[in-house]
């Protein structure tokens, strides 16, 4: 229980990273589309040290997955097109015999509609409009324990709720064909390997977003591995900013674990 409720901090701290910097959010999950029915899963561990040099850090198993459930014609922007109905779950908890125990916080399933020509892997799309956000036509959640709720905003963001891994501005090509470590058994994985940072400062909070991540065309959706840090550091807001000091440290490790065939939707939707 005592898990649980640590994880239920770490969730909300997380939550909040964003706020009062909304521009800085990015989607950062979905590189393609892939044919419909498709669905990728992956694998791996939450967690959270009050520091560099914590040798007692927290950790927490964690599942993703996402899945292309339908296909439909919807009006977007002025103008009918095609969208892509996109499920995105996530299970955070303790992992034992029958599986992870998200408890009442650690699970979060979100269906979204989504325009076909609004999925771009670069910072902006044709139009140089920032790639901040998963722009819906219409949408559906279930957070935890609580019931189906209809998404009210026109865009789905992903970071820093669903995904530690943000759209970075301007991304470092590490490597342009790469064999990351991923859990998918049978098959060899050639990636290109980024890297990216994301600073966001205000007087008394500072915090830096530091990813690795590898994108495959192999790969439904494109990601194949990624391993993200979120570093929080604290002052007084009238402090200068060398008086910044680490507070909270964040980090998640997600591998490729399976991609299937004929996927179809768990969230039950009005």
């Amino acid at each position: 229980m005592l898990q649980l409720n640590r994880l239920a901090i770490v969730l909300s701290v997380v939550a909040v990273l964003w706020i009062g910097t909304p521009s800085t959010n990015a989607q950062g999950l979905i590189f393609h589309l892939p044919e419909d029915g498709k669905s990728v899963e992956y694998e791996g561990t939450l967690t959270q040290a009050t520091g560099p040099d914590d040798q007692t850090p927290l950790t927490w198993t964690c599942e993703l997955s996402i899945k292309s459930v339908g296909r439909e014609e919807a009006e977007f922007e002025g103008k009918v097109q095609q969208c892509r109905w996109i499920e995105i779950k996530t299970l955070t908890g303790k992992a034992g015999a029958a599986g992870i125990d998200p408890g009442p916080v650690g699970a979060r399933i979100y269906k979204v509609l989504v325009p076909e020509s609004k999925i771009v892997a670069e910072p902006v799309d044709a139009e140089d409009i920032p790639n901040h956000m998963l722009p819906i036509v219409r949408g559906f959640r279930r957070l935890g324990e609580e019931a189906v709720k209809e998404i009210k905003t026109p865009a789905l963001r992903i970071y820093p709720t669903i995904s530690l891994l943000t759209n970075y501005d301007s991304p470092e090509v590490v490597a342009t064909n790469d064999v990351p470590d991923v859990i998918l058994q049978g098959q060899q994985i050639t990636a290109k390997r980024m890297k990216g940072k994301l600073v966001m400062e205000r007087a008394e909070s500072k915090s830096t977003n530091e990813g690795e991540y590898w994108v495959s065309t192999d790969v439904p959706f494109g990601l194949a591995r990624w391993i993200v840090s979120v570093t929080r550091e604290e002052k007084e807001s009238s402090a200068p900013r060398s008086e910044f000091h680490v507070v909270n440290v964040v980090s998640v490790d997600m591998k490729l674990k399976r991609i299937r065939d004929n996927a179809e939707s768990e969230l039950v939707t009005p």
